[in-house]
């Protein structure tokens, strides 16, 4: 009777059938598209803020805390669909 394999395992499996660990493709990814992390990073300074802000019962700066993280969301989607599109547009004229 065949075993389930274990994360351990699959994850050996998909290094071997990819060439890269997890951590070297986040490292790959963050070069190729330097700002997703940079909003990601923006997003949870913004949520951890508006969280404290709440905690001492400053509404005020909980709320501008909140509006800057509903910014930096659409600064990370935005980000991410422009990378996609540069390298879909640099991929297709590579081709020619």
């Amino acid at each position: 009777m065949p075993t389930n394999p274990s994360s351990r395992d699959i994850q050996q499996m998909r290094f071997a059938l990819q060439g890269e660990s997890p951590w070297q493709r986040m490292k790959r990814k963050s070069k190729d598209e330097p700002f997703v992390p940079a909003g990601v990073a923006l997003t949870c300074f913004a949520l951890i803020a508006a969280t404290v802000g709440i905690k001492t019962g400053n509404k005020v700066y909980a709320n501008h805390m909140f509006r800057l993280r509903v910014a930096a969301q659409g600064f990370t989607v935005l980000a991410m669909v422009g990378g996609s599109l540069y390298y879909t547009y640099q991929k297709d004229h590579t081709r020619k």
